[in-house]
């Protein structure tokens, strides 16, 4: 995460930076420095890096903007987008693929989808803001209150690769 906020800073600046972390901007194309398209920025920075501690190990970045991972589908819209339009994307790429789970997220927040028989059905929710919000406390006033790590190990264990 700390490497996400330097990322992040080198893209918005550090003012916009930390108000798309805090949730109180949705970056388009005129707010990213260099121009990247918002939701690639979103992929590389956000959701990459967790799929790959998840243990998405063999990922390339195509992988991820296409939604193509071994045994999941995944959607992704840009940070702080609304995360209902990422969700219909990832059913209906659960149903043309066969996929057993489904990931749809924004980088901060993360639902996780399971096939049930005919049906998919989202089985968990996390929501990551509030260990980014700490990395940017810390960074920006040098001290930050602490989060439980309950939550955040829970999303580990529940949006681990299982194949």
């Amino acid at each position: 995460m700390v490497s996400a906020l330097r990322e992040l800073d080198r893209s918005f600046g550090r003012y916009d930076s930390g108000r798309v972390i805090s949730g109180n901007k949705v970056p388009s194309y005129k707010d990213v420095l260099d121009r990247e398209d918002p939701l690639r920025l979103t992929q590389r920075v956000l959701v990459m890096p967790v799929m790959m501690y998840l243990g998405y190990s063999s990922l390339y970045s195509g992988e991820v903007f296409e939604g193509r991972v071994p045994g999941v589908s995944i959607a992704t819209v840009s940070m702080n987008s609304v995360l209902s339009s990422a969700s219909s994307r990832m059913f209906l790429a659960m149903n043309a693929d066969h996929a057993p789970r489904g990931i749809a997220t924004d980088g901060f927040r993360w639902a996780l989808a399971v096939r049930d028989g005919d049906a998919n059905r989202i089985c968990a929710v996390s929501d990551l803001r509030p260990y980014y919000i700490e990395v940017l406390d810390r960074d920006r006033f040098r001290e930050a209150e602490s989060e439980d790590d309950g939550a955040l190990t829970e999303f580990i264990q529940t949006f681990t690769n299982q194949y």
